[in-house]
């Protein structure tokens, strides 16, 4: 296991304390550091990046980014409705996928104008229609951008402009679906060069589609994070507060999302209760809590809900705009709240079985004009110290993905986007005062701010670099994985003491 520097012992450290000392001799290159690793008991990651349940940080476009990248993103609950959360889950879904089930479909009466605006809500064009425009009439025919993108007529209607069922390609349900062939309606795309192929059952109906920007994205990013039907893969935040989640949870189920986490400054007991809960009626999902930042914590948890819990996450006011350990001077460093809670969760892994750990929080990356993103150095140290997967949220606010926009900021002279903590009196006017227990208190103690970051430019360029940052560290200290990392870092002081 990894060596801890007999100094750090019973300490508390950050990661600005410690460094990773390389003893071995490389043999291996870059890209052959594998850095897939385990974010709850069943969804693997092929990069341990985690984007946070930040109402400034996750929304679907962030969530999109980071799966493609072979990550995953936590969509924020800080919305006004549980409608619009439900709806970013839906375009992350929707934006890749094998067999895209529950296709949203038009009807001959619809109007070219119909299809701009679902266009504009979920990103695409190509639609089935069907008698009545459900899913549970016979399928008459097709519309894509091909068919519409010169017209000028928003009120045409589509049976003037689709193509007809006589006229379409189409694939059986008994050859793809039932036998979950996904190969048989890619081969049928490449041969006709279709945009879209429609699945069909015996009696006509439509069942499922299958396109071709879906090939194409396959191609460009081969770590993607994908569940069994090839579609991006999403986590969502839910209230640590039963009565208040149980809604949330289960129109979260309907719309595909593959894990909660349950989303509390810091994890109270209730939050075993609503584990229980959502195992019990969606055991499909898996479930992360916290936030922890002992051992102690751990074990707790892990003794009392195994059973319900697939994750752990680490970390009690170490982000860039929480404020919890100065306002109520309680929290913990990160870097050691890490290996405590990590190490307990090994401890314990005989008798209660594995649990991931997330460290979520006080991830840096210098931020000087021009500098590259080559010094990923606290992921590769959260890393060491045990944690699983790592979850970020002010190094990822100034992305384009991020939500907000960008604007110059003349005391700095440069561009900035705005970053502000859950616990932030603005982020509490919704519903995040849940997640610090202040939502039935008049008096509300902020445990968050608001701060400039930096704007980083676009995540597709972004992220690489940063993978490549993590991959490059691994290198250097001859490891050729994360388990080999964990199994054999030397984590001295820095500087030594």
């Amino acid at each position: 296991m990894a060596k801890l520097d007999k100094n750090l012992i019973n300490k508390e450290f950050q990661y600005k304390d410690i460094t990773l000392l390389p003893n071995r001799l490389p043999d291996l290159e870059r890209e052959e550091v594998d850095l897939t690793t385990d974010f709850t008991k069943k969804i693997k990651l092929k990069a341990p990046l985690v984007s946070s349940p930040m109402d400034t940080v996750t929304e679907a476009e962030m969530a999109i980014l980071m799966a493609l990248h072979g990550g995953i993103g936590v969509i924020h609950y800080n919305f006004e409705t549980i409608a619009e959360q439900i709806e970013e889950i839906e375009k992350v879904k929707k934006f890749e996928a094998g067999f895209v089930f529950k296709p949203v479909v038009l009807s001959p009466q619809h109007t070219i104008k119909d299809v701009h605006e679902i266009n504009k809500k979920y990103g695409f064009f190509s639609l089935p229609i069907t008698e009545d425009g459900t899913l549970n009439s016979k399928l008459k025919g097709i519309v894509t951008h091909r068919d519409i993108r010169y017209r000028q007529d928003m009120e045409s209607r589509l049976a003037e402009v689709m193509t007809v069922r006589g006229k379409m390609r189409v694939a059986r349900k008994i050859d793809t679906v039932d036998k979950n062939d996904l190969d048989f309606a890619n081969k049928i795309i490449k041969e006709y060069n279709l945009d879209t192929l429609p699945i069909v059952d015996k009696e006509d109906r439509i069942i499922a589609l299958v396109t071709d920007s879906d090939l194409k994205k396959n191609e460009q990013y081969p770590l993607a994070t994908k569940n069994e039907n090839k579609q991006l893969r999403v986590f969502m935040a839910v209230e640590s507060r039963l009565e208040l989640a149980k809604k949330r949870i289960g129109l979260g189920s309907q719309a595909g999302v593959d894990g909660i986490i349950v989303d509390a400054g810091i994890a109270f007991r209730e939050q075993i209760e609503i584990a229980r809960y959502a195992k019990e009626n969606f055991p499909g999902l898996e479930i992360i809590l916290g936030n922890i930042g002992s051992g102690e914590a751990a074990e707790k948890i892990i003794k009392e809900a195994s059973a319900w819990c697939d994750g752990l996450r680490i970390g009690i006011g170490p982000g860039a705009a929480c404020i919890t350990q100065q306002e109520l001077g309680t929290g913990r460093s990160q870097a050691s709240a890490v290996w405590d809670c990590s190490e307990t969760a090994k401890r314990m892994e005989r008798q209660y079985g594995f649990v991931p750990v997330i460290a979520d929080g006080g991830i840096k990356v210098p931020d000087m004009e021009n500098q590259e993103i080559s010094r990923p150095g606290d992921i590769s140290k959260a890393l060491a110290l045990g944690a699983q997967t790592v979850m970020m949220g002010s190094l990822l606010a100034g992305l384009d993905e991020a939500p907000g926009e960008k604007e110059f900021d003349y005391e700095s002279d440069k561009m900035i986007k705005k970053y502000r903590g859950m616990g932030s009196a603005e982020a509490m006017e919704r519903r995040s005062g849940v997640r610090y227990s202040m939502d039935k208190v008049k008096v509300k103690v902020p445990e968050g701010k608001v701060i400039k970051v930096p704007y980083r430019g676009s995540g597709y360029d972004f992220l690489p670099k940063l993978i490549a940052g993590v991959r490059q560290s691994l290198q250097k200290q001859g490891f050729s994985s994360i388990k080999e990392l964990q199994e054999s870092a030397d984590i001295r002081c820095f500087p030594p003491q």
